[in-house]
């Protein structure tokens, strides 16, 4: 299994964004939690985890979103088409409408523009994709080889017109694909190549997961897999979730599966159905899946509302998951939202983990890293601020506020 890890993204003209908004996972030269950085081999280090924190419509799930955006055009038709894959019968991939910023009228009409740095192998690759609507304006993929200067360009597209570098040229690529599709989409589809599969690995091995979707809760005890329960099972318990085990069996009528959770009391086996468990226990039921999965062969998790439905000490535990070096063996990343600042704490962040989003002017929302700011006096945040504290009396901006009460009527 390839390494992949994100560096940078960054992008433009989506949803909320009009300007350029970047989110860095390369880590600043501040001395903190050096030990839970990601290391690689031409000496760049690298974040496990990113929080992004703000009032609510300020553009933290946007943030995301876009990240998922880029991730899932181009994996997308791989799962539905590729021949390894069993695609839904009469389902055919398209590119999902891409919303640009509403609020002025050049941007509106403007394409949405998104650039993403990752690693995979050997390799840091860069890929850009512009979408107008449900249309591709350009696509590209650049690459180079871990410590070297030179960069390699695979391909380069405007429109339906592709122009490929050396390495594919290898390949003897067709030269006939659907431009409606990502080019990247077209080459993992088509080609069994060591380099092809490299360079998608980031998008395969990738997980977005919005628990603001009542769609995914409910989809959740489709996904769980009767193999994982000791693995699920030990998860939970050592947050102090007491279950022992569940067990999967196929829902009449082909209506997809059923999830039996087992409770052991005072010697006695109980099961209940997964939908009788509290919330919280379905939530990290699932998502235990998936960090498990990440924290064993790589990749990066993205969860919008991580909070949502946890205790404080089990955000906490899921954070530090990541950040510990003898569990996160293979550089898995967690990209997240919350509103929870229980755990905004210096004694579980780096100062660039943590991250700000919220609308300024013109109803454009922007990003920006607590690494970032500087107190009235010039320096930046200490590392042993009271960064909760401090973020919800303002002095980070992106704090949360009601309208007065006078003004509501």
């Amino acid at each position: 299994m390839l390494r992949a890890m994100i560096c940078q993204f960054t992008f433009r003209n989506y949803r909320s964004y009009r300007d350029e908004a970047e989110l860095s996972m390369q880590a600043t030269p501040m001395r903190e939690f050096e030990r839970s950085l990601i290391e690689c081999p031409d000496g760049q280090s690298f974040l496990p985890v990113a929080a992004v924190y703000g009032p609510n419509a300020g553009g933290k799930s946007n943030l995301l979103e876009a990240l998922d955006y880029v991730r899932s055009a181009v994996a997308r038709p791989v799962w539905l088409l590729s021949a390894r894959v069993d695609a839904p019968e009469g389902e055919r991939p398209s590119m999902a409408r891409c919303s640009a910023f509403e609020f002025d009228d050049v941007s509106a009409a403007a394409p949405t523009e998104f650039e993403l740095y990752y690693r995979a192998g050997e390799h840091e690759y860069r890929y850009i994709l512009s979408v107008h609507a449900d249309e591709i304006v350009s696509e590209g993929l650049w690459r180079r080889k871990l410590g070297a200067s030179r960069t390699a360009t695979l391909f380069e597209r405007e429109g339906a017109e592709v122009v490929l570098g050396p390495t594919l040229r290898k390949l003897a690529t067709a030269a006939t694909f659907n431009p409606s599709l990502p080019y990247l989409s077209f080459l993992c589809i088509n080609f069994d190549a060591p380099v092809v599969k490299e360079a998608a690995s980031w998008f395969l091995g990738g997980v977005f997961l919005n628990y603001n979707s009542s769609y995914l809760e409910r989809a959740l005890e489709q996904m769980l897999d009767e193999a994982d329960s000791p693995e699920v099972t030990r998860f939970l318990r050592a947050v102090d979730v007491r279950i022992d085990g569940f067990r999967v069996e196929k829902a009449p009528e082909g209506r997809g599966q059923r999830v039996f959770v087992r409770h052991d009391v005072d010697g006695k086996g109980y099961e209940l159905r997964l939908s009788e468990e509290s919330a919280g226990t379905q939530k990290l039921m699932g998502l235990a899946a998936f960090l498990l999965a990440a924290l064993e062969r790589g990749g990066t998790v993205v969860v919008d509302e991580l909070d949502a439905k946890l205790h404080p000490k089990l955000l906490r535990y899921v954070i530090l998951l990541f950040k510990d070096p003898e569990v996160n063996k293979h550089g898995a990343q967690l990209i997240f939202s919350s509103q929870d600042v229980s755990t905004m704490r210096s004694d579980v962040f780096r100062r660039d983990e943590i991250w700000f989003a919220a609308r300024g002017e013109g109803e454009a929302s922007q990003l920006w890293s607590l690494a970032d700011i500087h107190e009235a006096n010039g320096n930046l945040v200490s590392k042993n601020a009271a960064f909760d504290k401090q973020y919800l009396s303002g002095r980070y901006g992106a704090d949360p506020y009601l309208t007065r009460i006078e003004e509501w009527d």
